[in-house]
């Protein structure tokens, strides 16, 4: 993997993680996620506009993206309830290690991405390392309906990391991201939700820190965007979740939480496995 795409995934991977720590913080943990999503991608359109008349234009990457925010629309939802409902240091591990589990199987069964052997290795090794960071031995004590929306949020990345992967490859990164971002978080909220009232006073109330999460997240999911355009998504997506151990140190660092030894192997795992991964 070229050195390029290392530093830019694993730049993204801070910003995702600091994100998703300040909503984990938060009072409003799933306004917040969708508001996000709103916001981002209104911050990048006036790139996105620029761009699609500079760059590659296509109907099919358009239709793409379109396609990738009604994708979105189930993503924002359920990893907004789950946020709000279930234990964020089980969902969040659970829902990235099935979409590194899914997107993996699609990159060298489907699109046919050609990974070598000690990669392949890296990201069984970061699969393994995302299931012990969510204590997964202990899943038979699980709520199901927490189980359920960290299974389903992770689906909803796997789809839209493929539909992304080929959406790039036909238009500009920014205008992916900006359509699919912002069609995601309105439909989610004016058609799924509907409390729109509530949702103004929220932004209302807090916009800066919610400006300073949708800038994180513009600038972070664009870089991957990058990133899939240029590699191959199979790789780039185990990398990303460089980004988990990120959030579990800034928990273990800032909230307090326990250091436990499951959470250090799940750390010690993933960061060997990004490693690999490179290779």
């Amino acid at each position: 993997m070229p050195i390029i795409i290392i530093i830019t995934v694993l730049i993204s991977t801070f910003l995702h993680a600091t994100w998703n720590f300040l909503i984990k913080k938060s009072n409003h943990p799933y306004e917040y996620v969708q508001l996000l999503a709103v916001i981002s991608g209104a911050i990048t359109l006036p790139f996105a506009i620029f761009l699609i008349f500079t760059d590659k234009f296509t109907i099919s990457g358009i239709l793409l993206s379109i396609l990738s925010g009604v994708v979105h629309v189930f993503y924002f939802y359920f990893l907004g309830t789950a946020y709000k409902k279930a234990d964020l240091s089980f969902v969040y591990p659970i829902a990235r290690g099935t979409a590194v589990a899914l997107v993996q199987l699609v990159g060298l069964f489907i699109i046919k991405e050609s990974v070598s052997n000690i990669s392949l290795l890296g990201v069984f090794v970061v699969f393994l390392g995302i299931l012990f960071l969510g204590n997964i031995t202990h899943i038979r004590s699980v709520n199901f309906n927490d189980l359920f929306l960290s299974l389903i949020t992770g689906i909803t990345v796997s789809i839209y990391t493929i539909v992304d992967k080929y959406a790039v490859s036909l238009i500009n990164p920014f205008f992916v991201f900006s359509i699919s971002s912002f069609l995601g978080g309105f439909l989610s909220i004016t058609l799924i939700d509907r409390r729109i009232n509530h949702f103004y006073l929220i932004a209302k109330n807090n916009s800066r820190i919610i400006f300073v999460i949708s800038f994180l997240s513009a600038i972070a999911y664009t870089l991957v965007l990058y990133a899939y355009k240029f590699s191959d998504v199979s790789l780039v997506t185990p990398l990303r979740e460089v980004q988990t151990a990120i959030a579990a140190i800034m928990g273990i660092a800032l909230l307090n939480e326990k250091l436990k030894f499951y959470k250090i192997i799940g750390v010690s795992f993933i960061i060997i496995g990004a490693i690999l991964i490179t290779y």
